[in-house]
């Protein structure tokens, strides 16, 4: 999408607003917001997941990851990470630009949460998640991810957007199964 294209949408967005706005006599009614996740190019993610990881293990040493999540923050994507290790648990963002780590903190665990580790060595790529979510969805582009254990199993679970309407695939991150497909609207 070019700069100018989006500038007309986002004021085509705010007049939208403003209208709704006036003619509900000033209650906001916003549902949209300004810049949506379709708008994010993925051609701004210069970092995969693993180096994402290896970022975060800089950070927090001897840390198992749990779950990562890429999704949009603005303009840009973001890496989410947790993980655990006996005594605390961990969390950071990672700018999948320049690799920046960012937000890092840590908490004591919670004895009742029984934490799931990924071994990213055995699964498959964000990338490769992405193209069999396309694909189930049929049309569209991915624009958020999330890799988690499910009951024992490690699942990407791929946000496909096409326009308004977006499409949640969840895929077995170890055998390529694609386990679901839901439409939102």
């Amino acid at each position: 999408m070019t700069k100018k294209s989006l500038k007309k949408q986002v004021i085509h967005l705010l007049a939208v607003t403003v209208l709704t706005t006036s003619s509900l006599g000033g209650a906001v009614l916003a549902t949209t917001p300004v810049a949506s996740a379709a708008t994010v190019s993925q051609s701004k993610i210069k970092i995969n997941e693993k180096t994402a990881v290896k970022k975060f293990n800089k950070q927090f040493k001897n840390v198992k990851v749990d779950e990562i999540q890429l999704e949009t923050k603005g303009n840009k994507f973001v890496y989410e990470i947790s993980g655990s290790d006996n005594q605390k648990e961990y969390s950071a963002h990672v700018n999948t630009k320049s690799g920046k780590v960012t937000n890092a903190h840590s908490e004591p665990v919670d004895n009742g949460d029984q934490k799931t580790h990924l071994d990213l060595d055995k699964l498959i790529s964000r990338k490769k998640a992405n193209q069999i979510a396309e694909k189930a969805a049929k049309n569209g582009k991915g624009q958020s991810w999330t890799l988690e254990n499910e009951n024992g199993t490690p699942v990407w679970e791929v946000e496909v957007v096409n326009g308004h309407k977006s499409t949640d695939v969840k895929i077995n991150a170890q055998s390529k199964e694609v386990l679901n497909v839901e439409q939102d609207d």
